[in-house]
C-alpha cells in the first residue's frame, strides 16, 4: 500500500517538491553521516490530497487574486487556516501518523513536528520562522493536530506577505512535515558557514545558548558568539578581547571547531554556505536542520571614515547594508505601519515584525543575534540591521536621526546620507572646505561646490571585493587592483578639475583586514588603532605600496594633474623620507610631477614637523580623530571612555596650534581632516589658528560650510 510517510533515508532520494526544503536538506546531511535525530517525513502529496478533499485549495486560489491589501489578505488567509484546522484528517493518514509516533517515541522520547514547505529553506528564500514547528508532542492525537497546524501556518499573514514579496503564488506551495525525535537540549544554537554581515571573510560563526534553540532563532536572547578561522583553527569569543579573563563559556574551542567543521561539510554537500541548527544533550551534539544562507543581491559598507566618537550604540551586525533616517520606537514589538525611511528600534526582532519592516531603512534591537529568523528575513531584503545592542530602546528616542551600519554592527549619530539639495545654498568662506571621498560617483553632487578632496580613500578600491589585497596580489590579480585605483583617481580628478585631490594611501587597521577573505593571517592586536597600520605598514609591505604608486603614475599620465599623495599615520620623519624615495623609484618626481603631503595624527610627529618640512612637503593634513585619541590616550572605540573624547580639549588645541605655527612658518598648506574636525567647539579654534581648510565627509559639507561662514562673520 502506498504510504504518505517515508523514512529520512528515502527522503534523500526524493525531490524537494515531494518532501519540502527542510526535509530534503536534513535527509542529505544525514546521508553524509552528520548526526541527525531519528525522523520521518509526511510528504506534500498528503497535504495536496487533504487540501482538495477539504475544498480548501479553492480558497487558496482566491487568495492569489486579491490585491496587496493587508485587511483583505488577512481575512482570506484566516478562512484558509480555519478550513484546514476544522476538517478531520483521513482515517488512513491518522493511522499512519499514529504508527510513526509509536516508532519515534520509543524509550519515552517526545516528538517535534516541523513544517517543510517546498518554498522553504531554498537558495532564494528562507521563509525563516514563517511556518510552524510544534515541540513536545506527546501523543498520536497531538501529532495529528500538530500536522494540521504546520499546514495552516503556510497561510499565516506574515507568510502570505513574504510570499508576495518573493513572487511566490500560495497555490504553488506544497507543505511536507518532518516528524522528528525531540532532543532535550542542554545547549543549542546555530552555525553560519559564513559571517552573514561579512560574507567574503573566511570565517564560521557559531552562536550558543543554554536550553533549547527557540530563544535564539526568535531573537528573544542575545547568544554567545564565536568566530572560527578554518585557516588556522583559531577560535575567538566575540566581545572578549585576547588576554581577557575567560568567562564561563558555553562551548569549548574543540566543540566550536566540531560545529564549524559540520557547517563546512554541509557547504560542500550543497555548494553554498549553510545555516545549521544544532543541539547538545546527554553528551552528544546533533544537527537539527541545514538551509542555505540567503543574502540580498547587493551590499554596502561604511568604511571607518566616520569618527568613532559619533557611535552611540554597538551590537552584532546582521546584514551588509547601511541605512539612515529618523528613529521610530515600537513598544512591545507591536506591528504597525512605519514610514519607509524610518530606523525602527525594538526590544527584540520577532519573525512577525521582521516581515512588516522589510521596507524600513534600518532596524536596531536590544536583544538577538545575527542567526535569528528575523535577522535572516531582513538580510534577504537588504535592510541594515544591528542586534544585541542591549540598550537601543532606552538610548534612542523618537525623531533621533541615526545611521545604521549593519556590516560592522555600529549605530552612528546623525544622518550620514548625502542630501544634494542642500549643497548649493552655502556662503563663501575664507576657510576652505574639502571633502572625503570613498566612492567617486557619490561625490558628483558636491564636486562643483567643495574646494578640494582631503582624502580620496582607497578602502573602496582595495577592499570592495571582500578579499584581502595581499591575497589578490599573490593570486596574480594585482593589476586589477591597480586598474581600480587608477580609474578612481582619474574619475575624481575629472569631477574636481582645477582643485586639489589628495589620494590617501592604504591605512586600514588590522581588525578591518581581518574581516576579509584572507585576513586570517592578520595579527590579533589589542588596540588596532595604535597598531600595525599607516605608512609604517606600507613600507613593510612594499608590494601594495608600489601598486598604489604605479596607479597614481598611470593617472598622472592620463592627465589627472591635480592629484597628490597623502601619506597616512606617519610616526617618524624617517618614514616620510623613505616614502619619497619609493615615489621617486617608480618614476615620479616628488613636488614636481606629484604633490606629497603628510598626515599628522600623533603628538610625536607634530613635535618633529619641522624636520618633515625640511625634507620637503607640499601640504599637511591633520587627522583630528586619531590626534585626539593619541593626545588624550583614549580608545575611541571603547564604550567605557568614548564619552571623554573631546576634540577641543586644551591639550589637543596646544598640539593643533604647534602644527599651525610650523606649517605657516614654512608656507605649507594646512587642512584639519576627519569628522572630529567639524566638532562645534573645535571649528572656531581652527579658524582662529588660521587653518587653510577643513576636510569632512560628504554629508557634512553644507552644514560645515554654513557654520564656518557664521564663525568668520563674527
Amino acid at each position: 500500500m502506498d504510504t504518505s510517510i517515508i523514512d529520512l533515508h528515502e527522503a534523500a532520494h526524493r525531490e524537494a517538491s515531494a518532501v519540502g526544503g527542510k526535509a530534503a536538506n536534513l535527509a542529505r546531511i544525514a546521508a553524509e553521516g552528520l548526526p541527525v535525530p531519528a525522523a520521518k517525513v509526511l510528504t506534500t502529496e498528503a497535504f495536496a490530497r487533504f487540501m482538495e478533499m477539504s475544498e480548501t485549495m479553492g480558497l487558496v486560489r482566491g487568495l492569489a487574486r486579491l490585491p496587496t491589501e493587508r485587511t483583505a489578505l488577512d481575512t482570506q488567509a484566516a478562512r484558509i487556516r480555519r478550513s484546514i484546522l476544522g476538517h478531520p484528517l483521513p482515517p488512513a493518514l491518522s493511522g499512519e501518523l499514529a504508527a510513526a509516533f509509536l516508532e519515534l517515541s520509543s524509550e519515552g522520547h517526545m516528538i517535534v513536528v516541523r513544517s517543510s514547505a517546498t518554498v522553504e529553506d531554498t537558495a532564494s528564500s528562507s521563509f525563516a520562522g514563517m511556518l510552524s514547528s510544534i515541540a513536545s508532542v506527546g501523543s498520536a492525537e497531538e501529532m495529528c493536530a500538530a500536522v494540521k497546524r504546520c499546514w495552516a501556518s503556510a497561510f499565516g499573514l506574515r507568510a502570505v506577505l513574504y510570499a508576495r514579496e518573493r513572487d511566490v503564488d500560495p497555490a504553488d506551495v506544497g507543505v511536507a512535515v518532518v516528524l522528528q525525535r525531540q532532543i532535550p537540549s542542554e545547549r543549542s544554537g546555530l552555525v553560519f558557514g559564513r559571517d552573514p554581515a561579512r560574507r567574503e571573510a573566511d570565517v564560521v560563526i557559531v552562536e550558543a545558548i543554554l536550553g533549547t534553540g527557540e530563544d535564539i532563532v526568535s531573537g528573544e536572547v542575545t547568544p554567545e558568539r564565536y568566530e572560527f578561522s578554518p585557516a588556522d583553527g583559531r577560535v575567538t569569543l566575540v566581545g572578549h578581547p585576547a588576554g581577557a579573563l575567560s568567562p564561563a563559556r558555553k562551548l569549548s574551542d574543540r566543540e566550536v571547531a566540531l560545529l564549524a567543521g559540520w557547517a563546512r561539510q554541509a557547504e560542500e554537500v550543497f555548494g553554498s554556505p549553510q545555516d545549521i541548527e544544532w543541539a547538545f544533550a546527554e553528551g552528544e551534539f546533533y544537527v537539527l536542520q541545514s538551509r542555505p544562507l540567503v543574502f540580498a543581491p547587493s551590499e554596502s559598507m561604511l568604511f571607518p571614515e566616520i569618527a568613532e566618537h559619533t557611535v552611540v550604540l554597538r551590537g552584532v551586525g546582521a546584514s551588509p547594508a547601511v541605512g539612515s533616517g529618523e528613529v521610530v520606537l515600537l513598544p512591545d514589538e507591536q506591528v504597525q505601519i512605519v514610514p519607509p525611511a524610518s530606523v525602527v528600534v525594538v526590544r527584540r526582532l520577532t519573525n512577525d515584525l521582521a516581515v512588516h519592516l522589510r521596507h524600513a531603512s534600518a532596524v536596531i534591537a536590544d536583544e538577538g543575534g545575527a542567526t535569528s529568523h528575523g535577522a535572516n528575513i531582513l538580510r534577504e531584503f537588504g535592510v541594515a540591521c544591528v542586534l544585541g545592542t542591549g540598550s537601543a530602546t532606552t538610548t534612542l528616542t523618537d525623531g533621533d536621526r541615526v545611521t545604521v551600519d549593519g556590516y560592522r554592527g555600529a549605530v552612528f549619530l546623525g544622518d550620514l546620507s548625502l542630501h544634494p539639495g542642500e549643497v548649493g545654498f552655502t556662503a563663501s568662506t575664507r576657510t576652505q572646505v574639502f571633502v572625503s571621498v570613498l566612492v567617486p560617483e557619490q561625490a558628483a553632487a558636491v564636486a562643483d561646490h567643495a574646494d578640494g578632496v582631503s582624502s580620496l580613500r582607497n578602502d573602496y578600491f582595495l577592499l570592495q571585493s571582500g578579499v584581502h589585497p595581499s591575497k589578490l596580489v599573490r593570486a596574480g590579480r594585482g593589476r586589477a587592483l591597480e586598474d581600480s585605483i587608477s580609474k578612481g583617481l582619474i574619475e575624481t580628478a575629472r569631477l574636481f578639475a582645477g582643485k586639489q585631490v589628495w589620494y590617501k594611501t592604504l591605512d586600514a587597521p588590522t581588525d578591518e583586514f581581518r574581516r576579509l577573505d584572507g585576513g586570517d593571517e592578520e595579527p590579533n592586536e589589542r588596540n588596532p588603532l595604535l597598531g600595525w597600520r599607516g605608512l609604517g605598514r606600507e613600507l613593510e609591505e612594499p608590494e601594495l605600496f608600489l601598486l598604489e604608486l604605479r596607479a597614481v603614475g598611470r593617472a598622472l599620465e592620463a592627465g589627472a594633474d591635480n592629484i597628490a599623495v597623502k601619506l597616512p599615520f606617519v610616526r617618524f620623519p624617517e618614514e616620510f623620507a623613505e616614502a619619497k624615495r619609493f615615489i621617486a623609484n617608480v618614476g615620479m618626481r616628488p613636488h614636481d610631477d606629484i604633490g606629497i603631503g603628510v598626515s599628522v595624527e600623533m603628538p610625536g610627529i607634530a613635535a618633529r614637523l619641522q624636520e618633515v618640512c625640511d625634507l620637503g612637503v607640499d601640504f599637511v593634513s591633520v587627522g583630528v580623530s586619531d590626534l585626539v585619541m593619541s593626545v588624550l590616550a583614549l580608545d575611541r572605540e571603547s564604550e567605557r571612555v568614548a564619552h571623554l573624547f573631546q576634540p577641543a580639549h586644551p591639550a589637543v588645541l596646544e598640539v593643533l596650534a604647534r602644527i599651525a605655527e610650523i606649517s605657516q612658518r614654512n608656507g605649507v598648506f594646512l587642512c584639519a581632516c576627519g569628522e572630529s574636525a567639524r566638532d562645534e567647539a573645535l571649528l572656531p579654534e581652527l579658524v582662529a589658528l588660521g587653518y587653510d581648510a577643513v576636510g569632512v565627509s560628504l554629508p557634512y559639507f553644507a552644514p560645515v560650510k554654513r557654520r564656518l561662514a557664521t564663525i568668520e562673520r563674527g
